[in-house]
């Protein structure tokens, strides 16, 4: 087998590695358009769980992976001077350079081709390839030059983002919500290596216009966003890296496979920042592929389970990421609840956790929650026990005259 990857992110590299490392055999060559140690951006995350996988996969790449990571299993929402912790939620964060040295790195252990500067146009600069992995990230050339067999659709998210760094260390995942004369603007923060965290700045465009970001360049953006954040840097300095104010893409394609080639990573499809999961969807992908390949005889028979089997799980981790890009495009709504309903809002948005997880992870918390609502719940003139609260699904409920025992609502069947 002759197989060329082209783009060298987390994607391209694990998959080549997992293909060359089962069958070093293979002739697997990697084409980055940029230097080895060129990086945009700063840190990734992944989960406990995502990390057990990559064990089961290749121990050498994650014991590597494994050595560099800062862990935190705490989340802190910071919101009208009150900061709510959320614990037991087991995550970890790495630079994206590292990560890419790393799987660089093994790569060229096992014997894969790596050749960097090398900007790939179309799939037909490799017609002697059995197979090509279009690993070349969200904005695709090869993607857009086949866009009428892949079919993309991009939807781009009203609000603004821009990727910043720091030397301020932090002891947890921090959401810094901010009010500002300006309008509202939150900060989703974490630490990915010792004096370094990720700093992912979020509004509407209308506040953003008021900031004036429409007109300031990457330098002149700094310090404003450094004076409304002046208390969470606790006197660090924010760092840019080719910090441009983007809109979010949101990418699904009708197909993913093209003859003998196949996308991946956010070239295939992707998943808003809120939820941490691009460069996890990405190496899943390299192993989903790379499953297809040892079942199947053929390219295509391989190609056609991979554009089939593997569609559950990212269409519903971009279900996920959709909900939840879709509560920050609302902060407005959410921004007179108390605090505690406030946390609590952010911790499920996604609705991939519930109460139930929360309480399991961090009882503490909920509890706090529980308490909190059980009083409200009292302080409208309904006979509950503040010792021992019903869970707030079993409290009741007044709609204007109307009082309901609970606030379970059930769809009528036809």
């Amino acid at each position: 087998m002759k197989v060329s990857v082209v783009g060298g992110g987390p994607g391209g590299l694990y998959f080549a590695l997992l293909a060359k490392k089962a069958s070093p055999r293979w002739d697997i060559t990697v084409y980055e358009r940029n230097r080895p140690d060129d990086t945009f951006g700063f840190g990734v995350v992944f989960s406990d769980q995502t990390l057990d996988t990559f064990k089961a996969y290749d121990s050498v790449t994650y014991e590597r992976i494994r050595r560099r990571f800062a862990y935190w299993g705490d989340v802190d929402v910071a919101y009208k001077g009150r900061v709510m912790r959320s614990g037991g939620n087991g995550f970890c964060g790495c630079s994206r350079v590292a990560l890419l040295n790393i799987l660089q790195d093994r790569g060229r252990e096992l014997g894969v081709e790596m050749r960097f500067q090398r900007e790939v146009e179309d799939l037909d600069e490799f017609a002697d390839s059995d197979l090509v992995v279009v690993a070349d990230g969200i904005a695709s050339k090869i993607r857009t030059k086949h866009a009428k067999h892949f079919q993309p659709n991009v939807d781009l998210r009203p609000n603004k983002f821009t990727w910043l760094g720091s030397t301020r260390p932090l002891d947890a995942f921090k959401y810094f919500f901010r009010e500002t004369p300006e309008g509202l603007i939150v900060a989703h923060c974490y630490q990915y290596e010792p004096d370094r965290s990720t700093w992912v700045i979020e509004t509407d465009e209308t506040t953003w216009r008021n900031f004036g970001f429409d007109r300031l360049s990457e330098t002149e953006m700094l310090p404003v966003i450094e004076r409304v954040f002046e208390q969470e840097l606790d006197g660090h300095h924010l760092i840019a890296n080719r910090s441009l104010w983007r809109n979010f893409p949101t990418i699904t394609n009708q197909t993913w496979v093209k003859d003998n080639a196949v996308l991946v990573g956010d070239a295939k499809a992707t998943a808003h920042f809120s939820i941490g999961s691009g460069t996890k969807l990405a190496m899943e992908d390299a192993i989903a592929l790379f499953e297809s390949l040892k079942k199947h005889d053929s390219v295509k028979a391989a190609l056609k389970t991979y554009d089939t089997a593997r569609r559950e799980e990212v269409e519903k981790t971009q279900h996920a990421a959709n909900v939840s890009l879709a509560w920050f495009e609302h902060m407005k709504r959410y921004w007179g609840m108390d605090p505690q309903q406030f946390a609590f809002g952010v911790m499920s948005r996604s609705k991939q956790i519930t109460w139930e997880n929360l309480e399991l992870r961090d009882p503490e918390f909920i509890k706090k929650i529980h308490q909190w609502f059980a009083q409200k719940v009292k302080e409208q003139g309904f006979d509950v026990d503040l010792k021992n609260p019903p869970v707030p699904m079993f409290t009741p409920f007044r709609l204007r005259g109307m009082v309901l025992e609970n606030r379970v609502v059930v769809s009528p069947m036809d």
